[in-house]
């Protein structure tokens, strides 16, 4: 191409930037007619040139076609419709959305799952969303809407993605619209870094034909975006049409909820839906929720996610958390589901002395502590032997005291026997002999739980995951302090979880008590956490653990790393399994290990186990004055660190004692440099052979 025809495509591509119509295009053409009448290009040249003239001539068709839409709806308008139609164009030419986001809620527990970011038009009062998608259409700019929703909406998740907290946004989209080539790649570059954050919501629409819902739904796919279908129950909506999309969330429209409670036409219409939904591994979404009524009906129904007005108003503020109230309401609506009762529910007041046999005489399930006061004492007191077949419940934001008096409760299906609520710290005080059965007590992340007096208390767990004292296996605890006298026990024989701890860790003080932990399944930690990183300090008490499953750790974090500091106290601890550690952590990075005046013993019969440190990674293993007794048989068992060598050991004082039957040459891989021992004495068997070196 020569360099004189290149500028004479840019300057005729310039200048029909501003060509609204035929004729004015025809004279374009003429001006430039040597442009597209030679015949002495070449034929690539030649073809080039005549694609230019096509595409531009359909845009001008298009622009003629939206011009005559404006001139259709100039006249046809009424005087407010005019004034509306020239508010939403000036919406759309500057660019002056805003958008508030609605949370979406679990329907098993009241926590936020999701947002919705809905559109709403900055300063101008009167103009809904209605009117936006109405006078965009009727001047063909839906193509501007799609692409400022999309544009507008990732580039606020990808700024303030801290607000949502690693929550997915679901971001309306009209996949029939097309948008400009461009924009479509800078919106594909964005989805595809946020591909965790967004689910792409969509109207149901029959008349797409599989073609173009094939490359609807790979478009999505390929970047690893989720799908939800908007408004089902209404339109084209049916079951062999929803199979077409396979999404993963069903939105049910709100024109099958409303009065549902009363309606069972409704009600069998939306279990069908829900019943498709969850054979078919999609989660189903009830929208539009209006009433507690409603709310409770779609619950029982087994609605996996609930949104609308009742539990939150769209607001440009990000919602962090249900108040306590709701959250608790939703709670109680699907244990009525999991177990057939409706909770009947008695607030303690403050300063109440709360008696359990009264209680579980008039059918109360559910004890409400700290709702319309925020400090306080409530005594919770049982007889022995009688089990109340009742829970606790403490509001967000309590302050005080929790007297157990030879109280027994018991949990309801997929809850704890006490659920502390969020910003509380409570002090929880034992008299007498207390139980809990079925579920322990939850902490969650920004509350704080403190133990006192010299009653016991006994947890027996039961159900696939559980916790002791701290909260969920996908959950940080808040701050745990034990200064009890009495004796905690907790035993679970279940798939995986945590005496005391949580699945995402959290600090947790033991500076008193006697505790018995007893911990089976395929993975089990008796104190500190699974996944995430574990701070354990323990100041004169005394412990029994035992964690018997494919992984365990007695204490420290199964997978993550761990700060251990213990200091005059008595520790004896059993373990049997594939992987365990006994002060530490099976995979993690890391594992700190301090450990002054205290007296160990620690069996197991494991695969692999190391008593003090990491198996995987780097520990730095601190002991002074300390009495250790260990016989340990497995494959690989170690005393300290792992094999790989990155232990940094320091004994000082140290009266070991320790039988071990191995196939590894040493017991620890430390470097000597790394290993600093002095004083103390030491009696090491290694397969029945004696050694004179912990390092090899």
């Amino acid at each position: 191409m020569t360099e004189n025809t290149a500028a004479l495509i840019n300057e005729y591509l310039e200048k029909t930037k501003s060509v609204e119509n035929r004729e004015q295009l025809g004279a374009l053409n003429n001006e430039y007619s040597t442009l597209f009448g030679s015949d002495a290009e070449d034929g690539s040249i030649s073809e080039l040139k005549e694609r230019i003239y096509a595409l531009v001539s359909e845009l001008i068709t298009l622009r003629e076609e939206r011009g005559r839409q404006k001139h259709r709806a100039s006249t046809e308008l009424t005087e407010t419709e005019h004034s509306e139609i020239l508010r939403v164009q000036k919406l759309i030419d500057f660019n002056l959305f805003a958008y508030h986001f609605q949370p979406i809620i679990r329907a098993d527990n009241g926590e936020i799952y999701s947002y919705e970011a809905l559109m709403r038009a900055r300063d101008m009062q009167g103009i809904t969303p209605f009117h936006i998608l109405k006078y965009a259409e009727m001047t063909g700019r839906l193509a501007e809407i799609e692409r400022y929703t999309f544009l507008n909406v990732l580039h606020y998740i990808e700024e303030h993605g801290e607000l949502f907290e690693e929550k997915p946004v679901f971001i309306n989209s009209m996949p029939n619209v097309h948008i400009d080539p461009a924009s479509s790649d800078e919106i594909g570059q964005l989805l595809n870094r946020l591909s965790d954050k967004v689910v792409v919501e969509m109207t149901e629409n029959s008349e797409y034909d599989d073609a173009e819902l094939n490359d609807i739904k790979e478009k999505y796919r390929g970047l690893d975006i989720r799908i939800a279908i908007d408004d089902y129950g209404t339109g084209y909506s049916n079951i062999s049409n929803l199979l077409r999309y396979t999404p993963n969330y069903v939105k049910i429209d709100r024109s099958l909820l409303s009065g549902i409670q009363s309606n069972p036409n409704k009600k069998h219409f939306v279990r069908e839906i829900i019943d498709f939904c969850h054979e078919n591994n999609i989660l189903a979404l009830a929208e539009g929720v209006e009433t507690s009524e409603e709310l409770r009906t779609v619950i029982l129904l087994g609605a996996d996610l609930i949104q609308g007005f009742y539990l939150a108003r769209p607001a440009a503020e990000v919602l962090r958390e249900l108040p306590y109230e709701l959250r608790a309401e939703i709670r109680s609506h699907r244990r009525e589901r999991e177990d057939g009762r409706r909770m009947k529910l008695c607030h303690a007041e403050k300063g109440e002395r709360v008696a359990l046999d009264k209680l579980a005489k008039d059918g109360i399930n559910v004890v409400r502590i700290g709702s319309g006061y925020e400090d306080g004492t409530v005594t919770v007191a049982g007889t022995p032997g009688l089990d109340s077949g009742i829970h606790l419940e403490v509001a967000d934001g309590f302050h005080g005291q929790l007297i157990l008096d030879t109280a027994r409760l018991t949990a309801a299906p997929g809850l704890p026997c006490i659920d502390i609520g969020s910003r509380s710290d409570i002090t929880l005080t034992l008299v007498g002999n207390s139980r809990l059965d079925g579920g322990g007590i939850r902490v969650p992340k920004d509350s704080r739980l403190r133990t006192e007096g010299f009653g016991n208390i006994e947890i027996e767990l039961s159900g696939s995951d559980y916790f002791g004292i701290g909260n969920s296996i996908d959950s940080y605890h808040g701050e745990l302090v034990f200064e009890q006298d009495g004796t905690v026990s907790v035993t679970a024989d279940s798939h995986a979880g945590v005496c005391l701890g949580a699945g995402m860790g959290g600090l947790i003080r033991i500076c008193k008590g006697r505790y018995v932990l007893k911990a089976m399944g395929s993975m089990n930690v008796c104190i500190g956490a699974v996944n995430g990183h574990s701070d354990i300090r323990m100041l004169g008490c005394d412990i029994y653990a035992q964690a018997v499953g494919a992984h365990s750790v007695v204490i420290g974090s199964m997978y993550g790393t761990t700060e251990i500091n213990a200091l005059y106290s008595s520790i004896k601890c059993k373990s049997g399994s594939i992987l365990s550690a006994a002060f530490g952590s099976v995979t993690g990075e890391h594992a700190s290990v301090t450990i002054e005046s205290v007296r160990i013993g620690f069996e197991t019969g494991a695969e692999c186990a190391t008593a003090f440190g990491t198996l995987s990674g780097s520990s730095d293993i601190r002991i002074t004055r300390t009495g250790i007794r260990v016989e340990a048989e497995g494959k690989k068992v170690l005393l300290f660190g792992s094999e790989n060598g990155n232990t940094h050991l320091a004994l000082t004082d140290v009266d070991l004692k320790a039988k071990l039957s191995t196939e590894l040459p040493a017991c620890c891989f430390a470097d000597p440099a790394d290993s600093v021992i002095s004083g103390g004495t030491f009696q090491l068997t290694v397969n029945g052979a004696e050694r004179d070196s912990l390092v090899l």
